[in-house]
């Protein structure tokens, strides 16, 4: 498809074999979390850290998009807001509000396409009240229909602002053209017209497919007792079980990657361009190595000192530029993006299609800037070992996208690559691809 340049409407833009953006949080070289399994199949992943009198419990299932039909396209996270509704002990929103107060419990969740979470903060003195508070959430939800009707609107709204943002359909468009039939399973937020028309009996059956223990891990991060608190979730979560019958859900593997594709939209409510070329990125559960090779060399590209950095934002020529990656267990995704005014985009179009075959100049990065991004990882990981809170919903995320094991040598991984593993890394899936 030809671009053709209306300087009074600027462009969004999509070349190539595909997007998704976003980084990941590095790990350790020492774990300080540990994981058992409970006699119903529950992971248990305990973290203990007595710097405030404070706990989270986080709750993760392998669920979310990758594991919805067509037909229940969305309602996984229609089915995280209901959660938070009544359940066997406290049986209308009143009651779970007031035991909310009671316990002092800060408390969110979130849906993405391969994990589903939910997640609360409150006093360490109440971690056995709240242990039982997750329990009977997860276990015996009432999923009342006149509370299904109140949270369906809430749902609705969250869709509808989304659905006002720019973006929305290019990202729609650029979803179906890289998953084809199968774009539902990279979608949480689903389709509206599903929202509109669930059932109590639809979010039954997404909970028997993957609302169960042998799907799931609690981890508990803050001031406890890490010898009690075994015993105490298993007595907690000890009758929360399966169908005898249950397996995981599998939708199988996504397509192959489309030839490359141009595909351009306008929007009156943009200010400014957004360019981006998206290529197949790794698998993590497939092409692990590769991964920690795209962590790098997002890292050089982001050094101010790199000839990157230099090149599209110390000079002004572009408002933002990066690449991204979102880690992930069965899909893959690389996205090199530049925000741009309409004048310069043909220029920046043409430069950063040429880019990633510089990458293979030995010269392009410096081992000094390679060891700059090793330090960073190190350091940013120590911050966020500070925040056991925020860390809970880390270790969440990559139990249920990569496993623990991943997680536990990301950092030693990382500092492994080598010029040769991001030259590698460039030729296979950049300039061999596009």
């Amino acid at each position: 498809m030809k671009i053709k340049l209306k300087t009074s409407l600027p462009l969004v833009v999509l070349i190539g074999s595909m997007l998704l953006s976003s980084a990941k949080q590095p790990s350790s070289h020492t774990k300080p979390w540990s994981v058992e399994k409970l006699s119903n199949g529950l992971d248990l992943i305990s973290m203990p850290s007595a710097k405030v009198p404070l706990v989270t419990i986080v709750l993760v299932s392998k669920a979310g998009a990758g594991t919805e039909t067509k037909e229940l396209n969305g309602l996984t996270h229609l089915w995280e807001h209901m959660f938070f509704k009544g359940n066997a002990r406290l049986p209308d929103q009143e009651a779970f509000n007031a035991r909310i107060r009671q316990l002092g419990i800060v408390f969110n969740g979130d849906t993405s396409a391969e994990i589903v979470r939910y997640y609360f903060t409150l006093p360490s003195a109440n971690l056995d009240q709240g242990l039982q508070f997750m329990s009977d959430a997860i276990a015996t939800p009432l999923l009342d229909e006149k509370e299904l009707e109140r949270e369906r609107k809430v749902v609705l709204d969250e869709y509808d602002r989304n659905a006002s943002q720019p973006g929305f359909e290019l990202n729609n468009i650029e979803r179906m053209v890289i998953y084809q039939n199968q774009e539902h399973l990279r979608n949480p937020l689903g389709r509206r017209r599903l929202i509109e028309t669930a059932t109590r009996k639809q979010l039954l059956e997404i909970k028997d497919d993957v609302f169960v223990p042998q799907n799931c891990a609690l981890i508990v991060s803050g001031d406890f007792d890490p010898k009690k608190l075994k015993e105490m979730v298993e007595n907690n979560f000890k009758n929360w079980t399966a169908k005898k019958d249950w397996k995981p859900v599998d939708r199988g593997p996504f397509p192959k990657f489309p030839d490359p594709i141009e595909v351009v939209m306008h929007h009156k409510m943009a200010q400014n361009a957004m360019l981006q070329i998206t290529f197949a990125g790794p698998r993590a559960s497939i092409e692990t190595k590769d991964t920690y090779t795209a962590d790098a060399l997002i890292s050089l590209l982001d050094h101010r000192s790199g000839k990157f950095f230099k090149k599209y934002i110390d000079s002004g020529l572009t408002l933002n530029s990066a690449l991204g990656y979102h880690t992930q267990g069965k899909a893959g995704e690389l996205v090199l993006y530049s925000q741009v005014s309409a004048a310069n985009l043909e220029t920046v179009k043409k430069q950063l299609q040429a880019e990633p075959s510089l990458w293979l100049d030995k010269k392009y990065f410096s081992q000094e800037q390679l060891n700059d991004v090793r330090r960073k990882l190190i350091i940013g990981h120590k911050f966020e070992l500070n925040k056991p809170s925020d860390y809970a919903k880390t270790l969440a995320f990559w139990w249920g996208t990569t496993g623990m094991d991943y997680l536990s040598g990301y950092i030693n991984n990382v500092e492994k690559v080598t010029f040769e593993d991001i030259a590698k890394f460039v030729d296979k899936y950049f300039t061999k691809s596009y």
